[in-house]
């Protein structure tokens, strides 16, 4: 039952952004050892233009990342509760994004394989699954200040 909410949610934020992708936008391709590769893009080698709310409720969603790392977890329910607690702040920067156009575009870029990963970290079984999926999210998580401002 969460995956068709999952994609339904996906399904909607992609249609509600314009894809006004232009092609002289500057190309950095981002990866990392777990299942997903993203290209992102610079704005022709300048960084993208957030609003107030979304560099809020990032700076709120690093927060929550950064207070986790900072101790050792051997519980599998610790992830859960932090993917809870994550997807709750994606959310709510969902609902008060007031972005659009490129700008919202490259925003989507960078911030969907985080909920990709967060479904997953939710319903992961093994610690070491569970710490490699939060590695991946927390180094996506960094990228922001480097796309955008």
């Amino acid at each position: 039952m969460k995956k068709p909410l999952m994609i339904l949610m996906l399904t909607g934020l992609l249609w509600a952004c314009n894809s006004n992708a232009s092609p002289d936008r500057e190309t950095v391709v981002e990866s990392n050892d777990h299942a997903h590769e993203t290209i992102l893009a610079l704005n022709n080698g300048q960084k993208w233009e957030a609003d107030t709310p979304t560099n809020e409720n990032v700076e709120a969603i690093r927060s929550i990342a950064q207070s986790f790392a900072v101790k050792p977890h051997t519980a599998i329910t610790d992830y859960h509760v932090l993917g809870s607690g994550l997807q709750k702040g994606l959310n709510k920067m969902i609902q008060e994004c007031k972005m659009s156009g490129p700008d919202h575009d490259a925003l989507h870029q960078w911030f969907e394989p985080i909920l990709k990963d967060v479904n997953e970290l939710k319903k992961v079984e093994a610690i070491a699954s569970a710490e490699k999926i939060f590695h991946a999210i927390n180094e996506r998580l960094d990228l922001y200040t480097q796309y955008f401002e």
